[in-house]
């Protein structure tokens, strides 16, 4: 049955699901209320070699394949140059490796040598480190307007600079949104909101809770080419755009970082991780940073994504590591709203239903 449907948010949970529900035929809207998303201010790293159990691992996986899905269609930026990883123990380390190999997940365990050639401008080359020949980096300021593009040539529409305030009810079910220039009416919402989505969740007091977790990312002036992997190292994630900009989060371990609030200014911020960098890679002496963006991640209390219908009427999608879940969240959420889930994608789905925090 064809619907038509608002998304709130544009970052690429929400842009991605647009594509998938107006390419299934639906009367899609997209309202969001502009600025920088999450999306746009990520390191943009898709992986399954982080995961916090053993189905969030099978979902991060299944983000990979969806990416490649995704880009059949989407002329989206994404560049499969793979992990060279150690930013943990060598214990930690064989135990990954020994863990990924049983899931079946691309990993290597490699030599100081080997390293060394892939990444010539390390420093200090590690013993050992793990790599992870089939993980991607997406251009992440540049993404959600490839996904809202795909989406807009199947007919979607956007809404741009209005901010959802709340969802709009009638006799007990979601009819549409509350923006500041007045209401909009849907069969459905899906609310793809970011740190938004607990308030409007909670304007039908459903319980949706995040975590603060603020972060910086930094880009460099532009180097020439000298990095040609995705880097997890001890002193933080890191990687080379096309541009020629050298990325990274500020904070070290950026995925698991747990801090609340920002302590450095943005500029001691970035002034220290320069300085990190020039440890880490040699012929870097006169590098500098360009820019420094924060980003506001959106993250469930529990570390694990929030998909599933809220109300009659009403749906939500909320998720930390939107990058490497967008793809596969959006083709869920799609057969999950279109009736056509099946048992396997039910089964993806189950871990994260929003009502595994209901009070009731």
């Amino acid at each position: 049955m064809v619907q038509s449907i608002i998304i709130v948010g544009a970052g690429i949970v929400g842009a991605a699901t647009a594509w998938q529900l107006a390419k299934a035929g639906h009367a899609v809207t997209v309202v969001h209320a502009g600025g920088v998303d999450a999306t746009s201010a990520a390191f943009g790293w898709i992986n399954a070699s982080f995961f916090l159990d053993d189905d969030h691992h099978q979902l991060r996986a299944e983000g990979i394949a969806a990416w490649h899905r995704a880009l059949r269609d989407v002329s989206a930026p994404v560049d499969w140059q793979g992990c060279l990883c150690w930013d943990m123990s060598a214990d930690e380390m064989d135990a990954t490796f020994t863990k990924l190999q049983t899931c079946d997940y691309p990993v290597e365990m490699l030599g100081k040598a080997q390293a060394q050639a892939m990444e010539p401008a390390l420093a200090n080359a590690p013993e050992q480190a793990l790599f992870f020949p089939n993980e991607g980096a997406a251009s992440s300021a540049e993404l959600t307007q490839h996904f809202l593009g795909a989406a807009q040539a199947h007919g979607a529409k956007v809404i741009s600079n209005i901010f959802v305030s709340g969802l709009r009810t009638r006799n007990d079910r979601v009819v549409g949104v509350e923006t500041t220039q007045g209401s909009i009416y849907a069969d459905q919402v899906v609310i793809a909101a970011g740190i938004g989505t607990s308030a409007i969740a909670g304007s039908i007091d459903c319980p949706i809770p995040l975590v603060p977790r603020p972060a910086y990312i930094l880009r460099t002036t532009p180097q020439p080419k000298m990095l040609h992997h995705i880097l997890a190292t001890p002193d933080g994630e890191v990687r080379q755009e096309p541009s020629g900009q050298i990325l990274l989060p500020v904070a070290i371990s950026h995925q698991s970082d747990s801090a609340e609030e920002l302590t450095q200014t943005p500029k001691d911020a970035a002034d220290s991780t320069i300085e990190r960098l020039q440890n880490t890679f040699s012929g870097l002496n006169e590098l500098d940073w360009a820019e420094v963006i924060r980003a506001e991640r959106p993250v469930p209390k529990d570390g694990l994504p929030i998909v599933g219908p809220i109300a009659e009427g009403a749906y939500v999608a909320v998720l930390h590591s939107g990058i490497t879940l967008g793809t596969i969240i959006a083709e869920l959420v799609a057969k999950d709203i279109n009736a056509t889930l099946d048992n396997r994608g039910a089964a993806m789905l189950a871990p994260y239903r929003p009502q595994r925090f209901s009070t009731t």
